[in-house]
């Protein structure tokens, strides 16, 4: 029997996955409630929220698993990556309950962005050290 090489990357990229695919059919289901598949925005915030959700993960999570997994590919420790992979799922899930609040503009959401940017720049300055050789 062949060893199996165990990834990191892939359980998170994979919670993410489903992740986005609940939001994107949250927000199938609201456009239909709100506007009949219309596609314009309708002032609707629970709409609004929903699409924001959605494309905010669009707009940062490319870029926050590709970082991670150079870190994994480079050899870093997995626990630092299971660490950073454990910090992003915090940050956007406090990042949707902060929009889902009645303001659209909780707390959860204003540290959820500050978290993934944090894990981001982590990542990133990890990533540069790593092509020099230095691994954590």
């Amino acid at each position: 029997m062949k060893d199996h090489i165990v990834f990191i990357t892939p359980i998170y990229a994979g919670f993410f996955g489903v992740m986005m695919v609940i939001l994107s059919w949250r927000v199938t289901k609201l456009r239909r409630k709100f506007e009949g598949n219309k596609m314009r925005e309708t002032g609707h915030n629970e709409l609004t929220a929903a699409v924001r959700a959605r494309d905010n993960i669009v707009e940062y999570l490319p870029l926050a698993l590709l970082l991670m997994w150079m870190l994994e590919f480079m050899q870093f420790n997995p626990w630092l990556v299971h660490a950073l992979g454990i910090t992003l799922i915090v940050a956007r899930l406090m990042h949707l309950h902060g929009l889902n609040e009645p303001s659209g503009d909780g707390l959860g959401r204003r540290l959820g962005t500050r978290l993934t940017w944090l894990h981001i720049s982590i990542c990133s300055l990890l990533s540069f050290a790593g092509s020099f050789g230095i691994i954590f």
